[in-house]
């Protein structure tokens, strides 16, 4: 063989190599896209229930709850932070809303986003002000803040006796035809897909997890970021407890529990990295579909509700492993 076909079998060897890897890339790039599209595939040919309009409709409005909480998880991850308190926030809102119902949905309402926006704030501040770790940090708040709950409510159900109509058509009333929270969640996920592309405070969270000491140096406040963030995040979680409360009208004392592993889980599949400054909103809204079709596809097929556990498990390692991969190749 001449030196002239060796070097043309080496380059066609490089050209598919090459066409490989971008293949390779392309599907870590797009796999929450992926997930979501087979997912919805097998769903609807293993039940025949769920492309039912009703069912549909009770897993996008399931998914409404947690999937305003992922948004403010997604915020704080993409500034190289963790919020393990958002779902304990989410049973402070829920408790001191229904608490205050008899007060009138207003008052309600402010006072359950009120404590969480302060308690989100007291997590930036130990983070920045006290320099603790951000897991050990939102861990300490993750149990006082479920405490309170436990202490206020003695360990039992809450009632909002007094509710207003409009307190319980924030969690069960339609715009037309459409749920509530779903109409809120798709509503607050478009503002925060704008406001982190095109505003200066999104373009300084995305500078602070990516690099915060060089984020210093061009003159970001790195520290009023992490707080406004971790703020944004108790908020976020106040009205995660609001659409949750509001709905039945009754907060569980274990209410939110675990929906901050729902929200990382969500973050991680729709393409965020776990280190921040890679990935955005955008893709949070398919992770958080992704797992509400999961979850609501184990409850077709009657699978026990500890065997989900199990597979939420799995379903968080796999996310964090194709996040890797995806940042690797990136």
């Amino acid at each position: 063989m001449s030196s002239t076909q060796v070097r043309q079998e080496l380059a066609g060897k490089k050209q598919a190599g090459g066409r490989s890897l971008e293949s390779g890339m392309l599907l870590l790039r797009y796999s929450h896209v992926i997930s979501f599209v087979a997912l919805f595939v097998i769903a609807s040919l293993i039940s025949p229930y769920f492309l039912d309009l009703t069912n549909l409709f009770n897993v996008v409005r399931g998914a409404s709850m947690s999937g305003v909480v992922a948004i403010g998880m997604t915020v704080v991850i993409l500034c190289r932070g963790i919020d393990l308190s958002a779902g304990s926030l989410v049973g402070v809102s829920a408790v001191t809303a229904a608490a205050a119902a008899q007060y009138g949905s207003p008052i309600a309402w402010a006072m359950a986003l009120l404590f969480c926006t302060i308690l989100g704030l007291v997590n930036g501040f130990i983070i920045t002000k006290l320099k603790m770790q951000p897991f050990i940090a939102t861990l300490a708040m993750m149990i006082f803040a479920r405490g309170c709950v436990y202490l206020y409510s003695d360990g039992g159900d809450v009632y909002a006796s007094g509710a207003d109509a409009v307190f319980r058509w924030l969690g069960s009333g339609y715009v037309l035809g459409v749920p509530v929270p779903v109409l809120l969640f798709v509503g607050i996920w478009l503002l925060f897909v704008y406001v982190m592309h095109n505003t200066r405070w999104g373009r300084h969270v995305y500078a602070v997890g990516a690099n915060e000491e060089a984020a210093r140096v061009y003159g970001i406040p790195v520290d009023r970021i992490k707080m406004q963030v971790y703020a944004l995040s108790g908020f976020l979680a106040g009205v995660g407890g609001l659409l949750l409360v509001s709905r039945v009208s009754v907060a569980e004392a274990n209410a939110g529990n675990l929906f901050e592993l729902d929200a990382i889980a969500a973050v991680l599949i729709g393409g965020t990295a776990f280190d921040g400054g890679v990935g955005g909103v955008a893709g949070t809204i398919l992770g958080v579909l992704v797992l509400a079709m999961i979850t609501n596809l184990l409850n077709l097929l009657g699978v026990s509700s500890f065997v989900q556990m199990l597979a939420m498990g799995v379903i968080i390692v796999v996310a964090v492993v194709v996040s890797d991969l995806r940042n690797r190749k990136a």
